[in-house]
């Protein structure tokens, strides 16, 4: 097979209850024999990094799952109230560009007074059930802070995974930047939730977003998706209703993991057949 037809699995952001809706979703699929393949492509954005590296540990799914329906007891992470909220938004509109957008994200990010900034490493330890990088073709999504830049680490980069990690997942206002090479970065979700215009190569595309929030016009589905061309086959898994009634409001509320990972699965289980005739385009090419 080749490189530029392999599958690309693409995870979004959603807090806590991303992972789990993502973990759930993928165990569902387990369940009716679609894996992860070793060849597959992981682009990771905040929540989806976290799985995304727990997925490329070799980690069985049934293990991951458990995980996740026995409680998350270390994610203790505060949802941002909605004027912090109000304040990301109203960063982010009218900006030109998605740099322009991520440079004033960056200097909320800076601006914000964080009592325990070690808080974000400490969690990402805590997510990953192994904390080395494998050979598995990881991309994780972060944005420097003060150039707005973004940037994509792999496992050639020297970074350590924790680190890569917990960058991605470092939103404004909630968790502080982390360092990386003497520079700061921030949660890759303030370029795009889901980043599915990053998809490499013209392999079959399956993008789980457990939110699909965009203000601004470049980080918006159907834009990403057009980005992609008109014949590459995309597969976007969004929550069902289940899950939604699942995770209730908020999106770091951790006492809502063990009901929707398990929706999450469910969901996994009847997605199954359009996922399995996606991937089956790589086979035909």
């Amino acid at each position: 097979m080749a490189d530029d037809t392999r599958p690309i699995w693409v995870l979004g952001g959603g807090g806590v209850v991303g992972i789990a809706w993502e973990v759930g979703v993928l165990a569902g699929l387990a369940d009716e024999g679609l894996i992860v393949g070793a060849d597959a492509v992981l682009i990771g954005t905040s929540a989806g990094a976290v799985v995304g590296a727990q997925i490329a540990s070799g980690t069985p799914l049934s293990e991951l799952y458990e995980r996740q329906r026995q409680g998350v007891s270390y994610e203790t992470a505060p949802a941002l109230g909605p004027l912090a909220l109000l304040r990301l938004a109203r960063t982010q509109m009218f900006a030109r560009s998605p740099e322009q957008a991520a440079r004033r994200l960056g200097r909320l990010a800076l601006s914000a007074r964080i009592d325990d900034p070690s808080h974000q490493r400490r969690t990402a330890e805590a997510r990953l059930p192994d904390h080395q990088w494998t050979n598995a073709d990881l991309r994780v999504t972060t944005v420097d802070v003060e150039s707005g830049a973004l940037r994509v680490i792999t496992r050639h980069d020297g970074v350590p995974l924790v680190d890569a990690v917990a960058a991605s997942c470092a939103m404004p206002q909630s968790a502080a930047p982390v360092t990386i090479d003497g520079r700061r970065y921030m949660d890759g979700g303030m370029r795009s939730v889901l980043n599915l215009d990053l998809a490499p190569g013209s392999g079959p595309v399956i993008a789980l977003a457990p939110s699909t929030a965009a203000i601004a016009p470049w980080a918006r589905l159907e834009k990403q998706r057009a980005a992609l061309g008109t014949g590459r086959r995309v597969e976007l898994l969004l929550r069902d209703a289940a899950s939604k009634r699942a995770q209730g409001t908020s999106v770091m509320d951790r006492s809502v993991v063990p009901a929707l990972v398990a929706a999450g699965r469910d969901q996994g289980r009847r997605e199954a057949p359009r996922v399995a005739a996606a991937l089956s385009t790589t086979d035909d090419s």
